[in-house]
């Protein structure tokens, strides 16, 4: 039913919540894999700063998808990951449209406060443009 299962991860409360659940119907299902999908929403060059941005999203990506990793690894749940830089609704879609992906399991909102109402507004474009079911854990 539900071959390969697509979990968009941004470190959030709602989002480990998210892959708990997705890792319980992989299992429940006999899913083949599931892929955390890690989206870097950042605005702004090097250019423009005396930091290393690169290093900071590099430190972000690993802070973020460790204990995923981690928790799919102690799970014996086969997966993979991968992390793009963009508008997260749209990469989200597109990348499970075109890997056809039969589900999307993701968290109600992002981190932080204001996060969560921008972000939730992630969850809810997914929701109406995903050619596939989309799973919305709070």
């Amino acid at each position: 039913m539900y071959k390969k299962i697509l979990v968009p991860m941004d470190g959030s409360a709602h989002s480990t919540r998210a892959l708990e659940h997705a890792v319980k119907l992989a299992k429940t299902v006999g899913s083949e894999k599931i892929t955390i999908l890690h989206v870097n929403n950042l605005r702004f060059t090097e250019q423009y700063y005396f930091v290393d941005i690169s290093k900071l999203i590099d430190e972000e990506n690993e802070a973020i998808l460790k204990p995923a990793i981690e928790f799919l690894t102690e799970s014996n749940v086969p997966h993979e990951t991968h992390i793009f830089q963009g508008e997260p609704a749209t990469i989200i879609t597109d990348y499970a449209k075109e890997h056809d992906y039969s589900i999307i399991v993701m968290g109600s909102a992002g981190k932080g406060a204001l996060k969560a109402t921008l972000l939730g507004s992630v969850s809810r474009k997914v929701a109406q443009e995903a050619h596939c079911p989309v799973l919305i854990i709070k």
